[in-house]
């Protein structure tokens, strides 16, 4: 017997086992209309899918992150779920595209990952599909950490890299969780605020719930339902998916200051439609009370996430550091009128430690305020570079709208001149007339409007900030297939270039230029 186990443990920290052997329809359902965007081998010829989740940002930049706003507006699970701002960027560089991205799985935990992680190499079979249940937190870290080690020893060379480091994989953040579920960089920005990134769909069309096809509250096999826009299955319901961080109240739009318990999200086979959206959390105490022991839930199960360290170098941690002195001491060079220069001169000076300890804390929200403020000009610089590519498209409508109003005119006063009905044609004429006026008075609102765009991009904004803008809506659009707002986009971007060396335009000239 301890021959065969030393055998067994041998074979899973040999080369071989980094084999993919299993069925794929059991580690890829979805793999014949869509395959994983990244496959990870397990112990015993098993794997785990993944998905990639595209965070936009100016990836140069080592501080830049995405601020999105997660939760709901409801006030009955407010002290839990209410709107909250959350910041993201993924720890591993796209080139193609410049921007970030992390990788969540693509299913939850299976019975046969588990098993293999634990050891049993027995031949797979169609309950490996199922979702694996009965954990508690402390099991989840344990099964992430057994992965990592045996990626590293057996596959290290099939995990992605950031900078040359190898990532790992965790227990995923609540707002990693929640960005991934709605739809990430891939829905469309006014469908990401929804309750259920479906809409108005049918639930029990992308989950597994009480009341929706649940096999009686028993945990089903991934993958049954079809997929977020993502492609993530079973995000709402099945297993309840166990979360990195403890639990916290939203203290009205910021977390509370205590921490609680364990949190799962999505909701399980047990939760009723109502119970299960997006911002859906649940608090559980990390230890069954009456047994002494951690609590593991019947439907506690998870999904990974693979991440990486952040300072993977000394040569990174360098640019966070000269990035960071470059954002702190912004404007900083005239001390009389740099609020943050001023106080540290006052710190200096100061003698009395209670004093020094207001100064800093003063100092500390000068330079919160500073961050916030960078944030709110790049999220105004997106905004505005949005709202001109709707413009461009509005002007080429309203111009296509007037060309067909003034054929028309064309082909009624041919019609008049030869003698047939006039007076009809002339009443035609007449009407057609007026609605171009009205249409060019719309075009005339649509320009002044468009103007405006550009003279708030090239004068209120710095070339560099609008640049990263740009570049991150690029990047939004094209994620979110938004491609004819996408070409818009490009045309403002040209268009705002013209006008920076010719502000002084007329309107005939501006309307020229925007639909060239």
């Amino acid at each position: 017997m301890r021959l065969w186990l030393l055998a067994c443990w041998t074979l899973l920290a040999s080369p071989l086992a980094a084999q993919e052997s299993w069925p794929r329809d059991l580690v890829d359902p979805a793999f014949e209309t869509a395959p994983a965007d990244l496959m990870l081998p397990m112990p015993c010829g098993a794997a785990m899918a993944f998905q990639q989740v595209n965070v936009p940002v100016e990836a140069n930049d080592p501080l830049a992150d995405r601020r999105v706003r997660l939760g709901q507006s409801g006030d009955q699970t407010g002290y839990s779920d209410y709107l909250l701002p959350a910041y993201l960027r993924g720890p591993f560089l796209d080139e193609t595209t410049g921007t970030t991205h992390y990788f969540v799985a693509r299913y939850e935990l299976t019975r046969g990952q588990y098993r293999v992680l634990m050891g049993d190499c027995e031949p797979p079979n169609r309950a490996d599909r199922l979702a694996q249940g009965g954990l508690g937190w402390l099991d989840a870290a344990a099964l992430a950490q057994r992965y990592n080690e045996w990626l590293l020893q057996n596959a290290a060379d099939r995990v992605p890299r950031a900078d040359g480091v190898p990532g790992f994989l965790r227990l995923p953040t609540e707002a990693e969780w929640e960005y991934a579920t709605r739809g990430g960089a891939r829905v469309d920005a006014t469908l990401f605020p929804a309750p259920l990134f479906f809409g108005n769909g049918d639930l029990r069309e992308y989950a597994l719930f009480q009341g929706g096809g649940s096999s009686r509250g028993k945990l089903g096999p991934v993958g049954l339902r079809k997929p977020n826009p993502l492609g993530l299955f079973d995000v709402y319901g099945n297993a309840e998916e166990l979360m990195l961080e403890p639990f916290r109240l939203n203290a009205v739009g910021r977390s509370g200051g205590q921490v609680g318990g364990i949190v799962t999200r999505g909701g399980s086979v047990l939760s009723t439609a109502e119970q299960i959206y997006s911002a859906q959390r649940t608090e559980y105490p990390p230890y069954d009370i009456d047994k002494g022991t951690p609590l593991r839930g019947e439907t506690f199960g998870l999904r990974l996430v693979l991440a990486a360290p952040i300072a993977t170098s000394d040569q990174r941690l360098n640019r966070i550091r000269e990035r960071w002195m470059e954002l702190a001491n912004a404007d900083a060079v005239d001390t009389d009128a740099d609020p943050v220069a001023r106080i540290t001169t006052l710190i200096e000076a100061e003698i009395d430690p209670r004093r020094r300890d207001e100064l800093n804390d003063l100092k500390l929200e000068f330079r919160r305020a500073r961050d916030r403020t960078q944030t709110a000009l790049q999220q105004s610089a997106r905004a505005t570079l949005l709202a001109g590519a709707v413009f461009v498209e509005s002007l080429d409508e309203n111009a296509a709208d007037i060309t067909s109003k003034a054929s028309n005119i064309r082909m009624l006063v041919d019609l008049q001149r030869a003698g047939d009905n006039s007076a009809l044609y002339g009443r035609q004429v007449e009407k057609h007339v007026a609605e171009i006026k009205q249409m060019r008075h719309v075009q005339s609102t649509y320009l002044l409007s468009f103007r405006a765009a550009l003279d708030t991009l090239a004068t209120d904004i710095e070339a560099a900030d609008r640049k990263a803008a740009y570049g991150v809506l690029h990047e939004e659009l094209a994620l979110s297939d938004r491609k004819n707002t996408l070409r818009t986009l490009e045309r403002f971007w040209e268009d705002l270039a013209t006008y920076e060396a010719r502000p002084d335009m007329s309107p005939a000239q501006l309307l020229e230029v925007a639909l060239r």
